[in-house]
């Protein structure tokens, strides 16, 4: 009995354990763009994400806890589908084109890289099931908190308070060094997503107050604009989604993926005709160096289902030699899909994202989990319209983990009622 409660005991204490490790390992890795803390290197994404895989098999070994792994493997396989499809493409039309062995590895890093993030997403579900979306939170706020006292210890904390408040007057508008440096695009467009979360569907989180005010705080500190209607576009789905029976809520939801696959599409086409160019210009709408950069892009792709795209990776290629700024982004992901992947694929790659990964989490596990996923899928349309967030690591670890650590919730849940009707309080009391 004695040996049996220690056990227990020890098992309480190396959970949240093992998530403060997580949680640390995952801040240091979001602040890689942050240099003036410390000098970290360029691989230490790669290295925490491979350390919460070590920690992950560590832990089952230790453990002897295996129930969490059929789960989470069947959750992220499917949300590893359009990273599988980037890869596999860019690979064959490399392959056709001859390139070198070393060209190819290289070309194909980006994307293995983001599969090896949801790699050590499948750990951290195996580990923390449920609490995974609590500690991918609190890694966040580390990190920003680092950033933030950091940033007070170089330039004094009335120039900070100074320097951030008329940022925030502007409205992001008028940038100054302190704006600068708490604007960590990366992580701040993974705390819009948590916002989501627990705005609209975290009333069982623990500390739910606590997260929601801290992820608030950052999410304006970063003061990324576009994520104002982002945010405004998940919350009133997942909120509006709800008042339709399931039936319609599904219907309604895949009518809409197949809207985003068309709009993605149809929005390349306005720009390779400069149509979208006419009607900015109309409108006054000031496209902040886009129009350059879409224009340095243009010769080397058609609109076209013929046309089988450059590979990923090779946009950034591009506009390295042919940009002066030294801008190497594109700033628009939906347009980068299509260079790179080309009309087929691109296509294939937004009905996976948005129409087949929602039937699947709601036919397998529950119209909740998929309901979530979409307020994400459509929060992230937005700022792919406008931004090159498919590649940054802390939106796409915010999104991915969220269904995971919903249906792991929603099945340790349904495990914890079941032993509740077969074994009496009482009983449970006494072993």
């Amino acid at each position: 009995m004695e040996y049996s409660s220690s056990m227990k005991q020890q098992k309480r204490f190396a959970g949240p354990v093992m998530g403060l490790i997580y949680a640390f390992l995952i801040a240091i890795s979001n602040m890689r763009n942050y240099f003036l803390l410390v000098n970290i290197p360029w691989y230490a994404t790669q290295f925490a994400y491979a350390a919460v895989i070590l920690l992950g098999i560590v832990w089952i070994f230790v453990s002897g806890n295996t129930s969490r792994i059929n789960t989470s493997m069947n959750v992220m396989a499917v949300q590893m589908i359009p990273n599988l499809i980037i890869v596999t493409w860019s690979i064959a039309l490399w392959v056709r084109e001859r390139e070198s062995l070393a060209s190819i590895l290289r070309g194909s890093s980006l994307a293995l890289y983001q599969i090896l993030l949801l790699i050590m997403l499948l750990f951290a579900g195996v580990m923390f099931g449920r609490k995974a979306i609590e500690y991918t939170a609190l890694s966040f706020i580390i990190a920003n908190t680092l950033i933030l006292l950091d940033v007070m210890r170089r330039y004094g904390v009335m120039s900070t308070i100074t320097g951030f408040a008329q940022f925030l007057m502007s409205m992001g508008s008028v940038d100054n060094v302190i704006s600068t440096k708490l604007e960590v695009q990366d992580l701040t467009f993974g705390i819009g997503i948590l916002l989501v979360y627990y705005i609209v569907d975290g009333k069982e989180e623990h500390w739910r107050k606590f997260y929601i005010a801290a992820l608030a705080f950052y999410f304006i500190t970063g003061l990324k604009r576009i994520l104002f209607p982002a945010l405004a576009v998940g919350i009133v789905y997942a909120v509006i989604a709800r008042l339709f029976s399931k039936k319609n809520q599904v219907f309604y939801t895949v009518i809409i993926g197949l809207l985003l696959v068309a709009v993605s599409l149809g929005f390349v086409i306005l720009i390779r005709t400069d149509v979208w160019f006419e009607i900015t210009d109309h409108f006054g709408i000031n496209l902040m160096g886009r129009k350059r950069l879409y224009g340095h892009v243009k010769p080397f792709y058609t609109i076209s289902p013929v046309y089988m795209g450059l590979g990923f990776g090779r946009v950034s290629k591009i506009l390295e030699v042919l940009e002066v700024t030294g801008n190497r982004r594109l700033h628009c992901d939906v347009l980068r899909l299509y260079i790179e992947l080309g009309m087929i694929m691109s296509v294939l790659w937004g009905l996976v994202t948005y129409v087949f990964t929602y039937t699947f989490l709601q036919k397998t596990y529950s119209l909740r989990v998929a309901r979530m996923y979409f307020a994400i899928a459509l929060l992230m349309f937005v700022t792919f319209m406008t931004d090159n967030t498919i590649e940054k690591y802390s939106p796409q670890i915010a999104w991915h983990v969220l269904p995971l650590a919903m249906v792991l919730r929603e099945k340790e849940a349904f495990a914890e009622s079941l032993t509740k009707k077969i074994i009496p309080d009482s009983k449970r009391r006494s072993t």
